[in-house]
């Protein structure tokens, strides 16, 4: 049993669970939509990634230290590991599909747009207006006349 590898080995664990932790809320608002949850997760979310680098790096470089931490300690960094690494993939899922609606709703916003707003419009050889389209001049124009003159 090697002290300093068990606190180190604690650190990373407690680290890794208020991670886990923030996931598994983030994971819940977008779900739910609930953008300003999000939002407000996200320093904490940044904050503890960071954290969880800067020890996971150091545990790394000193790996055969690790190996002399108690086994109930390198059990639990593992579940607690396993558990980060499932909300990771459940948050990167949730992530895609948010983003891919999101960009679904602009792209029909946009197309809406564009066929609510027709233009000029276009005249056929006898004079006519063009075909309704997004180059037809709009069918309900309105007109004014002033008859002040």
């Amino acid at each position: 049993m090697n002290a300093n590898a068990n606190a180190r080995a604690n650190d990373l664990i407690v680290i890794t669970t208020r991670l886990a932790d923030v996931l598994r809320e983030e994971n819940e608002a977008l779900r739910n939509r609930a953008s300003d949850a999000i939002e407000a997760l996200l320093e904490k979310k940044l904050t503890l990634c960071r954290a969880y680098e800067a020890r996971a790096r150091g545990l790394a470089e000193s790996a055969d230290e690790l190996k002399t931490a108690d086994v109930v300690v390198r059990e639990s960094l593992r579940r607690a590991g396993a558990d980060l690494d499932a909300l990771t993939e459940e948050n990167a899922r949730l992530l895609k599909v948010a983003v891919e609606v999101g960009r679904r709703v602009l792209a029909t916003v946009a197309e809406a747009v564009r066929i609510s707003n027709p233009g000029p419009g276009t005249y056929t050889a006898g004079g006519m207006v063009g075909a309704a389209g997004a180059g037809a001049a709009p069918r309900n124009v309105a007109i004014s006349f002033d008859q002040s003159l």
